[in-house]
């Protein structure tokens, strides 16, 4: 895919040998490059049928390449190589020069796991596959993930990433979700916060849920101005008495209830 004329007297001489020397020299240098010429003529013609000659040897040579081997490149932890050698295996015993490459990255990239990939031919025998993997951020109810795009990944299974956030709401919101996921994820963090759940519902509110397991109620409208409340308020006491909390209802316009384990109350708190 492999280089003197004596003379006899002096007065004789001397005007015969400058007749003979403006006659020959000339002569000898016409034929000289004359000679040049033809043979580099020859040279030309002869390397020039060689060559129409053996291109189409050359051609279907070169067409007939098949693909030998498929190397992997770019660091990936989901995908296994039997999976992507799989994909292609249709594709090994076809011609390096005339295989479909755009119709591989379609096939790879209809693949869970693969983000995108280039495909490259390195001669004679070889198709290099340079495979980015997606990044699952969260999960999208108990099989699915989502990416940092809000995109569904739909693995076979999701095996070691069972910690992830679980997110869920409406078909068509994951975007939606995902980009209120990291944006509460990014206040909270500031209080060693984490999130185990987050849901919107099909009213349009959002709840969440802390790894802590104490259930967070936001509501509607004003999101991040309730979220910043709870941080403020977490802050000042919140996170000593975490343990003891059950839930937090923030749908108050100047406060915030919280209900404790121990008495199932709630009480709200002003701020």
């Amino acid at each position: 895919m492999e280089i003197l004329m004596p003379g006899k007297k002096r007065n004789r001489n001397r005007s015969g040998a400058s007749i003979r020397a403006k006659n020959t020299r000339p002569r000898r240098q016409f034929n000289s490059a004359l000679m040049w010429k033809v043979m580099f003529m020859l040279l030309f013609v002869a390397a020039l049928g060689y060559g129409v000659m053996s291109t189409p040897k050359v051609v279907e040579t070169v067409s007939n390449q098949r693909v030998e081997q498929v190397l992997i490149e770019g660091k990936v932890n989901y995908i296994s190589e039997q999976e992507v050698l799989a994909a292609v295996n249709s594709f090994i015993s076809e011609s390096l020069l005339l295989v479909d490459m755009q119709e591989i990255k379609q096939v790879l990239e209809t693949m869970p796991w693969i983000r995108s990939v280039t495909i490259r031919r390195e001669w004679p025998d070889t198709m290099v596959l340079s495979v980015i993997e997606e990044k699952a951020i969260a999960r999208w109810g108990e099989k699915r993930l989502l990416n940092q795009d809000g995109a569904i990944i739909a693995p076979n299974n999701i095996i070691g990433l069972e910690s992830l956030a679980i997110l869920s709401g409406p078909p068509g919101t994951e975007r939606k979700v995902m980009e209120q996921y990291q944006l509460f994820s990014q206040l909270l963090y500031q209080r060693g916060l984490k999130i185990a759940e987050l849901d919107l519902n099909e009213r349009a509110a959002w709840k969440l849920t802390l790894a802590n397991g104490v259930h967070i109620n936001i509501g509607k409208s004003q999101l991040m101005e309730k979220m910043r409340r709870l941080v403020d308020f977490a802050k000042n006491s919140l996170i000593e008495q975490m343990d003891e909390i059950e839930s937090i209802d923030l749908r108050y316009t100047s406060g915030i209830a919280v209900k404790t384990k121990e008495n199932n109350i709630s009480e709200v708190v002003s701020l």
